[in-house]
């Protein structure tokens, strides 16, 4: 049986992780969403997480096979929500961005055991309250993140690129 584990991500897996969400941005346009289409996020983007101490990969054997980006604190994103509310006002909480899968890697069920692993570093750094957001037609990130126990909470909007005020489902998950 391969290993499979998370890790925080280093220098060297920056072409890695560009060549991952480069696969995860043609994935999402053959799905026909506008979700990073307009060249965000990008190896600077990543390269600022791993700098910041907030990227992690999962790890299949000696590959990069995931990639996200773990916020703590305010997520200015979330501040404004419509069609409904957070369960909690407090601005301590982990915001979860950049959530893909490689290519190589899709259909293995790997994206729930990714989810897992943070959920697990969550609570070990007792970080609680949880969120995360998807487009609309993201069925699979969709499942993915409901899967893991997530609840709808609302709509928040993102500028992204020439992607202004698009509009994202969010959720949210506190930990017990």
């Amino acid at each position: 049986m391969t290993t499979v584990f998370m890790r925080p991500a280093i220098k060297s897996d920056l072409k890695a992780i560009a060549t991952l969400i480069d696969g995860a941005r043609q994935f999402l346009k053959s799905q026909g969403l506008s979700q990073w289409q307009s060249g965000y996020p990008n190896e600077e983007t990543v390269a600022t997480d791993i700098a910041l101490n907030r990227g992690y990969v999962l790890v299949v054997g000696s590959e990069v096979a995931g990639y996200t980006a773990l916020l703590a604190g305010t997520d200015p994103v979330y501040e404004a929500i419509t069609d409904g509310q957070w369960l909690s006002e407090a601005d301590d909480y982990i915001s979860i961005h950049r959530f893909a899968i490689s290519d190589s890697f899709r259909g293995q069920k790997l994206a729930q055991r990714f989810m897992t692993a943070i959920l697990t570093l969550c609570y070990d750094k007792k970080q609680f309250d949880v969120r995360i957001d998807t487009h609309p037609g993201n069925h699979p990130m969709q499942s993915v993140i409901t899967g893991n126990g997530f609840a709808k909470r609302g709509v928040v909007y993102i500028n992204e690129g020439q992607e202004i005020n698009g509009e994202r489902w969010a959720y949210q998950l506190i930990l017990s």
